[in-house]
């Protein structure tokens, strides 16, 4: 998969949750769906924060030891 592609998905998957963000505050009421809504919001965002994180950490941890020529024994066992 391309980097454009990629970025064409996360443009569509931001829009839709986006719109589902805005659906939910349409519908609950007013004083209260406020707050349920942004709590709900930020907890989604501080999940989905740490989730790239680790994402992000483990491909760099991946390039270090790459660059340093540690090998993973799994990585060059033989199929039989």
């Amino acid at each position: 998969m391309n980097r454009y592609f990629k970025s064409v998905i996360g443009a569509v998957i931001g829009a839709a949750t986006t719109g589902v963000w805005l659906g939910v505050d349409l519908l609950t009421p007013e004083p209260i769906g406020d707050y349920l809504l942004f709590s709900l919001m930020g907890l989604s965002n501080v999940v989905i924060g740490w989730q790239v994180g680790r994402l992000v950490g483990k491909s760099q941890e991946d390039k270090q030891n790459e660059v340093r020529g540690e090998r993973n024994d799994s990585k060059f066992e033989l199929e039989s």
